[in-house]
């Protein structure tokens, strides 16, 4: 189980309540004996995911997804094993072996990089309270940032040294290859030594939602170019996949239902400093669809917040299509000239950010009319104008209601009748370009099983007494399906050492093969159908059913092998196949 040792796992499903752990995401609702609800991981209308609260897994019907608590934060937070059991002992208070930065030398190559950003992060913080760098924590005062926000958002800076951070990580033990790879120093062209990346810059350290470092952007003091440089990309951080401030705001974000967007770092800290929590930032690049996914999973409403910057608006409007495509609800609120929101909310205060923010159109709204004040004039140019560019934000618009009602909008605004828009729209192909190269997602494998095995794995997962019952009148190696023989056998290993082990610990044990967890799920699910009072009496006929079925088959195999015998002559191995034909005929007469 690698770093984390398995009674630290099972105590943690001990003291979880899976339906406590789900309702921290998703809406569930009582349904008989489980809970349910529309799945998190598909879209669908109707609901068929279900909670067993009795055997603390989770299922859903559409897609398969299936697993306990860890599998489903694993799933939803889009974790590791090892991070998704860390999350979950914080929560219930129990100390995880090896879960410190320090001293891991066992982590995996993502903690490692998680460790040593970490590393980095608390030397650069710490170097603002260096008296000779007191001009940096003065500048980052005259900015408005207060020293509480200084500390939350871990803001540092980097010396004006080639070589302070390596220093500083090898003393730590921290090897220069891990700080390559982490982004925070450069390979010297000229065949010397490395060197640190950011020098004489205010760092601000860019975490991920669970709270790890995996990145920094660092701003100059002056007004040297590159104003900003970023970490690139690394084996934890992806621009792309990265909402700045999220970790700090995503529990606002679900209090107020719904998310700002704005564009750099300070514009998340200044109004965060100031009482506005929900906001994240894309940190300079545009939005994107797994951005969109991110936001999605905390609130179904964003407000983008722009400047009066007429330039580049079109172009943004265009990439802002995505969010729609996703069922965002999208509002855009403008600033005035020349304001960003960490200028304005000082200049002018949260209120009136607040204000602006309330009073923000949507998508619809402030693209027509954006358009229409391009396109001021009532001839047919500037109408086909306006349709060119309104049709495709319409056509990625899932839900057919809302699609309707903008079709109707933009018909009476432009005087166009609405039956020639509809035509126009239907033409539309489905434009995919703003969607990202995914990488290919290897499915698990399908299983096909024999009824009867699903069955009786059902039976052995849900208690050791029915798993030897099986072992004793079947035998593990009678099944035909090599995943369920390996489910059999894990159970064997465990039940050797356990007296019991519920599925939601078992499933904790196959935490690696999906396939195999969605094999286990549907085993239970055959048997949960059952009657308490009846699964003893079922037991029996199924593995009455399973013995018949193998007899069925070795009397096939027999019978060719008979012929066989008999055409070469063989009577020795005919008189033996006979005798074994004669003795499963008795035995299933005396079964029947």
């Amino acid at each position: 189980m690698g770093l984390i040792p398995q009674n630290t796992i099972d105590q943690i499903l001990d003291r979880l309540d899976i339906v406590e752990v789900i309702s921290g995401y998703i809406s569930l609702k009582k349904n008989g004996r489980n809970y349910k609800s529309n799945c998190p991981f598909h879209n669908e209308k109707t609901p068929s995911f279900v909670v067993s609260e009795d055997k603390q897994i989770y299922h859903c019907f559409g897609c398969s997804a299936s697993g306990n608590a860890i599998g489903f934060v694993m799933q939803y937070e889009k974790m590791t094993f090892p991070e998704a059991v860390r999350a979950l002992g914080e929560k219930t208070g129990i100390e995880i072996p090896g879960s410190n930065f320090e001293g891991n030398s066992g982590d995996s190559p993502v903690l490692k990089l998680y460790e040593v950003n970490q590393i980095a992060a608390q030397f650069y913080h710490n170097e603002l309270s260096r008296p000779e760098n007191r001009n940096v924590l003065e500048y980052l005062h005259s900015r408005g940032i207060q020293n509480a926000t200084i500390r939350e958002f871990m803001i540092g800076f980097a010396p004006d040294s080639w070589d302070s951070l390596i220093k500083h990580s090898h003393a730590k033990k921290v090897d220069g290859e891990l700080l390559r790879k982490a982004g925070l120093t450069v390979e010297s062209t000229k065949g010397k030594n490395d060197y640190d990346r950011f020098r004489n810059r205010i760092t601000f350290p860019v975490l991920n939602e669970r709270g790890n470092v995996i990145a920094f952007g660092a701003r100059v003091l002056d007004k040297s170019l590159p104003k900003y440089l970023n970490t690139p990309e690394t084996p934890i951080y992806t621009k792309g996949k990265t909402l700045y401030g999220l970790n700090l705001s995503k529990d606002h974000i679900r209090e107020k239902k719904y998310v700002i967007i704005v564009e750099g770092y300070l514009d998340v800290i200044i109004p965060f400093q100031n009482g506005i929590k929900n906001v994240v930032a894309a940190s300079g690049t545009a939005l994107t669809e797994k951005q969109v996914k991110t936001i999605k999973k905390y609130a179904d409403t964003a407000v983008i917040v722009f400047d009066s910057d007429q330039a580049g608006i079109m172009a943004s409007l265009r990439g802002l299509d995505i969010v729609t495509a996703e069922d965002v609800v999208l509002k855009v609120a403008t600033l005035p000239q020349g304001d960003d929101p960490d200028t304005f909310v000082r200049a002018k205060g949260p209120e009136a950010f607040r204000e602006i923010l309330e009073k923000a159109p949507d998508v619809f709204d402030y693209k027509f009319d954006f358009l229409r004040r391009q396109n001021p004039g009532s001839s047919l140019t500037d109408k086909v104008r306006i349709v060119k560019e309104m049709l495709p934000t319409l056509a990625r618009i899932n839900n057919e209601v809302i699609r309707s009602e903008y079709l109707k909008k933009l018909s009476e605004r432009l005087s166009i009748d609405q039956s020639s828009l509809k035509q126009e729209l239907d033409k539309l192909k489905p434009d995919i370009a703003y969607k990202e190269t995914e990488v290919q997602v290897i499915r698990p494998r399908t299983i096909v099983t024999d009824t009867r095995e699903l069955f009786l794995l059902g039976f052995a997962i849900s208690a050791k007494r029915f798993h030897l019952a099986i072992e004793k009148e079947v035998g593990i190696g009678d099944f035909t399906n090599a995943d369920v023989k390996k489910l059999l056998e894990s159970l064997s290993e465990i039940y050797v050492k356990e007296e019991s082990v519920g599925p939601a610990k078992f499933l904790a044990r196959i935490e690696n093969d999906d396939a195999l967890i969605q094999l286990a799920v549907k085993a239970l699910e055959k048997v949960d159908v059952i009657p308490d009072k009846e699964k003893d009496k079922a037991l029996s006929e199924c593995i009455r059913s399973m013995k018949k079925g193998a007899q069925a088959e070795e009397l096939k195999e027999l019978n060719a092998r008979l012929r066989e015998a008999q055409s070469r002559s063989d009577h020795g191995a005919v008189s033996t196949i006979l005798v074994r034909l004669d003795t499963i005929h008795r035995e299933r007469v005396s079964n029947t």
